[in-house]
Parts: structure tokens; C-alpha cells; sequence
């Protein structure tokens, strides 16, 4: 049957026979934003109503959305145990093409469930009623042994996409419990309520040991639903922070000596950009050991923008960096390279000959001639007071270019060289 989970133990699912997705707050309908969410509703069955210990019961619903479709929706379980206050998510599912939903789950105590479909733009959140499955247990709730849950995120802030575990340690007063169903619930600021991400059973001295991957800043939790001889229990809360995403780019990516770069880039968090946010330029000479300096600092636009200005002195390393501030972790961009090419020198010379004018010079560079490289002939134009390009040539094999020209006593002539590989250079001016 579609939409079929299984989860078995305590927390009212202690095993999950199959793999639970994580709750979303939407389907796979789409409604226009200027519509209102539609009216949903969510009945809920279950198929054995007693059940002895470790023994399995399904618990079935089905949702319908007024006007539209339950397919594709994401829609949780949740339960609550004898000496539990609220309820907990303990696995998701999805609503198969007529709406049904179907888990099996397997309770170590008496347990009360529910359905509760978050909602979303086109369809309203709902909670079902409660379906009760009693074991016959025999137990006592007011002579269950107390139990504690820890927990700690081994890392307050992640990267974009990276990872994080999250920690914790099941106890009673005198030792750990092992064999535990512990889930782990998330909750973000969009989300409503407490999510299901996943469940394990406690090692040897109570641990369990989940590992996360936080999209935006998350909080976390630990829950226990207890069993015949142990009371619920559910753990503190942990944050756990994304870093904003930095973009780092420049241009030029390669400058003559003096010259500047305009380094830009841009500030993400959680999809949406920074305005404001201030940012370092950082840089370090390549191949230096010496720690990373703040050359330039700029706040982003409201697109999340920002652009600094830098003139290398040699090839540089650069990285963006944005300050942490209030809600605002520090985040940091990849590292760019600036290269300073190498100087050149451009000579010219001038010879009359019966043709005309000719015009010669030599391109070098790290004292050697420089070959294959294009060189372009500007003559002085006083009526406009500008040069303008009048033939363009490449270097021979000793870095030597030739240009012919008629002859026109007292024009101004000039080589220029744009820079490639060398930068860029200029010759003196020789006279017709």
C-alpha cells in the first residue's frame, strides 16, 4: 500500500521497519498565493485497539483537502505516552493518491496518536482526533523509575551544506539505559512545531549519536517515551547555526603593477540575501605564511552585494569575510588568486625610406624578447588632441614588430602593447 512506514518501540515507535522522511510544511500542490489555503481534514484508525508487549498495530488515516488533493502530502504521527504532557512526532508519511496514510508501529506502553498535517500555502494545517492502542503491560506509571536525557551539538555553527552530530545520554538516577528508542526532533523558524528526523536506540551507557545537516539554523531535542518500568523523559534544546554563504569574485583577475581590482561578492543566509552585513577583505601574498590582513571593508547592498576595492603589490590571495553580528554568524568565501604580471618594455624607432615611414620597435620582458605578442601603432591626432589606433602587428621571433606608414612630417607616433601574459606598456613618442 502507498504511503505505508513502518516504526516500532517506545516514544510509541521504537523500530522503524522502512525509512521516515522528514516532516515538510507542503506538498506537491502548488496554489496561487492570492488564494486561501483550503479546508483539510484527517480521521485516524487503529487496527488493534489492545495489543500485547512487543506485539506491532497499524495505525491508518486519510486526509482530504477540500477542492483539491491529499497526494504527495507530507503528514506525521505523533504520540504521547502515560506521563507525557504533549505530543511528539515519531515518523512521517505520504498521503497516496486517494489520501491515505498507513504506520506500524510498535508500543512498549499503553499510547495515544494522532496525525498532524503542518499545512501549506494552498491547504490548511489540521490535527486529527486520537486513536488510544493499549498494552497490557501491567504497569504502574507512578513506580516507574525516573530518566533523564542529555543532549549537546558538537558544533554551535556549520558551513553551508555541511554536518553536525548531535549527542545525547539516556539515564536513571544511578546509570545509562541501553536499548532505548531516543528520537530527534528539529524545529526551524518556519517550521510549526517540533519535526521528526529520526530515531535510534541507545548504546551501552545510554548514548545516542545522530548526525545532522542543518539547510537553515535549527534547534534540536531529545525524546524518550518511557516504558513499562521508566518514565518519559525529553532532553533541553540545542542550536545549531549556518553560516552565511559568500561569493567571491574579481576583476581583472590579472593587473600590471599599481594597478587595482574591484573584489566583489555576495551574502546568502537561508536563501535570502544580507543588507548591511560588514564585510573584510582579507589577503595574504602567495606563497606567504604570514596570517591573513584586512586590505578593504565594505557593507553589502540590499541584494546582498558588496564590492572593495584592493591594488596587489605582487600575486595575491584573496577572501571575503562578514563580521558576525546579532543573529549573524561570521562566514567565509572561497579563495580567489590576483596575479601582477610581470612589467615590460617597449622601445621604438623611426627610419625614412623611399615608400614612406617606417616605424620599428622591440618588446621585452625578464630581459628577453618577447615574441607573438600584439603591438598596436597610435598616431597623435592634434585636432582632437587624442591617439588613435592606425595598424596593429605581432612581434617576430627577437620581439620585433614593423610598421610601414606614408610619409606625414611632424605626426606623432607611439607602440602600444595591452598586456597578456606581460603587462602593459608604452613606447616613447617618435616624430615623422
Amino acid at each position: 500500500m502507498r504511503g505505508t512506514r513502518s516504526v516500532v518501540g517506545s516514544i510509541a515507535a521504537a523500530l522503524v521497519f522502512g525509512s521516515l522522511g522528514v516532516l515538510g510544511a507542503a506538498g506537491t500542490v502548488v496554489a496561487s498565493a492570492a488564494a486561501a489555503p483550503a479546508a483539510t481534514s484527517i480521521s485516524i484508525r487503529s487496527l488493534k485497539p489492545t495489543i500485547q508487549p512487543s506485539e506491532t498495530v497499524t495505525v491508518t488515516g486519510n486526509m482530504a483537502v477540500t477542492g483539491g488533493s491529499a497526494e504527495g502530502r507530507a503528514v506525521a504521527l505523533e504520540a504521547r505516552t502515560a506521563g507525557e504532557d504533549l505530543f511528539t512526532p515519531i515518523g512521517t508519511v505520504t498521503a497516496d493518491a486517494k489520501g491515505g496514510l498507513v504506520l506500524v508501529v510498535r508500543p512498549e506502553v499503553t499510547t495515544r496518536y494522532r496525525w498532524h498535517y503542518a499545512g501549506a500555502a494552498d491547504a490548511r494545517p489540521r490535527f486529527s482526533g486520537v486513536a488510544v492502542v493499549r498494552v497490557r503491560t501491567g504497569e504502574h506509571p507512578a513506580r516507574r523509575t525516573p530518566t533523564t536525557l542529555s543532549i549537546r551539538a558538537m558544533k554551535p555553527v556549520v558551513a553551508p551544506g555541511g554536518k553536525d552530530v548531535v549527542r545525547g545520554t539516556l539515564r536513571t538516577p544511578k546509570l545509562g539505559l541501553r536499548g532505548r528508542y531516543v528520537v530527534l526532533l528539529a524545529r526551524t523558524a518556519t517550521s510549526h512545531g517540533w519535526q521528526f528526523r529520526a530515531g535510534q536506540r541507545s548504546k551501552r551507557l545510554g548514548q545516542v549519536i545522530f548526525t545532522v545537516r542543518p539547510r537553515t539554523d535549527t534547534t534540536y531535542r531529545l525524546a524518550f517515551a518511557g516504558a513499562k518500568n521508566f518514565r518519559p523523559s525529553r532532553s533541553g534544546t540545542v542550536d545549531v547555526g549556518v553560516r552565511p554563504t559568500v561569493t567571491i569574485s574579481a576583476e581583472p583577475v590579472s593587473v600590471d603593477p599599481g594597478s587595482r581590482t574591484v573584489v566583489t561578492g555576495t551574502v546568502v543566509r537561508s536563501g535570502s540575501t544580507i543588507a548591511g552585513a560588514t564585510v573584510d577583505l582579507l589577503a595574504k601574498a602567495v606563497g606567504s605564511t604570514d596570517a591573513w590582513a584586512v586590505v578593504g571593508t565594505g557593507s553589502t547592498a540590499a541584494d546582498g552585494s558588496v564590492s572593495i576595492d584592493a591594488t596587489p603589490e605582487g600575486d595575491t590571495r584573496y577572501r571575503l569575510r562578514v563580521n558576525p553580528a546579532a543573529g549573524l554568524p561570521a562566514g567565509w568565501s572561497r579563495i580567489i588568486v590576483v596575479t601582477v604580471r610581470p612589467p615590460s618594455s617597449l622601445s621604438i624607432r623611426g627610419e625614412d625610406v623611399p615608400s614612406g615611414f617606417d616605424i620599428s620597435g622591440q618588446l621585452r620582458a625578464k630581459g628577453n624578447p618577447v615574441a607573438d605578442a600584439q603591438v598596436t601603432l597610435q598616431a597623435y591626432d592634434k585636432a582632437t588632441s587624442t591617439w588613435g589606433d592606425t595598424a596593429r602587428s605581432r612581434t617576430d621571433s627577437t620581439g620585433v614588430v614593423r610598421f610601414s606608414r606614408p610619409s606625414a612630417p611632424g605626426t606623432d607616433y607611439r607602440l602600444v602593447y595591452a598586456g597578456k601574459q606581460f603587462a602593459s606598456s608604452t613606447s616613447a613618442i617618435l616624430t615623422d
